[in-house]
């Protein structure tokens, strides 16, 4: 049975409003209705789909495996995400994306998830075109060499 879509994340929290507040100011999604759950948690929305599932009771740093990155969302309109992070003082930085036309922007969540926003098109190639920095080794910022520029 072949899968279709990705349904949701699941993350855990020691503070729901902290978590729900990061998700829905920095990123839009919408609150909206979940399961009545024996413990307290949120569901928010992207689009009409609960994408994100915010959960409590258990600590985020007691995972099974380290193995998991970052998630990330498709977004638009690059120069008001700019304009929305800085205006919220969200910690974030930018990488194009080497042989694409792609850009992103990586951020932590107040549980110290990695999220990343993608960008495309023609705000992308502006992007690049303005000689935004190319990570080639996909490691973070205070472990990554030197960044290349990108090419232009």
């Amino acid at each position: 049975m072949p899968l279709t879509r990705l349904d949701h994340l699941n993350i855990a929290t020691t503070d729901l409003d902290r978590c729900r507040t990061f998700y829905q100011q920095v990123l839009g999604l919408e609150d909206g209705p979940r399961p009545r759950f024996a413990r307290p948690g949120a569901w928010l929305y992207l689009d009409g789909h609960p994408v994100v599932h915010v959960s409590t009771g258990r600590k985020p740093a007691t995972r099974k495996s380290d193995s998991f990155d970052h998630v990330a969302f498709t977004a638009r309109d690059l120069p008001h995400m700019r304009a929305h992070l800085k205006q919220l003082g969200v910690d974030h930085y930018e990488v194009a994306v080497p042989d694409r036309e792609l850009l992103q922007i990586f951020m932590s969540d107040p549980d110290g998830n990695e999220v990343e926003l993608v960008f495309g098109g023609e705000e992308a190639r502006q992007a690049i075109r303005e000689g935004a920095t190319v990570d080639r080794t996909k490691l973070r910022p205070q472990e990554a060499p030197d960044p290349v520029p990108a090419v232009r």
